[in-house]
């Protein structure tokens, strides 16, 4: 698999996260917690679906518009991001279906934390050393 190949999955499997978030937040936390939706739950919600939204264009740009060393700056980067997604995914909780939301979100970005750890560091290294 390919760094540019690799930036389209994620933008694809991110997609379906970021518009519910965004266009029917009520529903999507009820689905996901099983808990009573407030206000100020709708309006983060919006926010991460924006924040993912984000990802999922800069995922696709990266893999279509960028050299290279861009490519691997970025993978770093989102390598970053998608640790600190662990980390927080391991702290939240929902209550719906047997916290099933909570280990699908740590599952999503465990994977993409350690392609991007593959792409952004390793990879670069072993190349690097087999040319020069």
């Amino acid at each position: 698999m390919t760094l540019p190949t690799f930036y389209r999955i994620h933008a694809v499997v991110t997609l379906p996260f970021a518009l519910p978030m965004l266009i029917v937040p009520h529903w999507f936390i009820g689905v996901l917690t099983g808990s009573p939706v407030s206000v100020l739950d709708v309006d983060l919600s919006r926010l991460v679906g924006a924040a993912y939204l984000l990802i999922t264009f800069l995922t696709w740009i990266a893999a279509a518009d960028l050299p290279r060393r861009s490519q691997v700056i970025v993978a770093r980067v989102f390598c970053v991001y998608e640790s600190v997604g662990v980390l927080v995914g391991l702290t939240i909780r929902f209550d719906a279906h047997g916290d099933l939301g909570r280990w699908i979100t740590v599952g999503f970005f465990t994977t993409f934390a350690l392609g991007y750890l593959w792409f952004g560091f390793i990879q670069p290294q072993r190349l690097k050393h087999a040319v020069g």
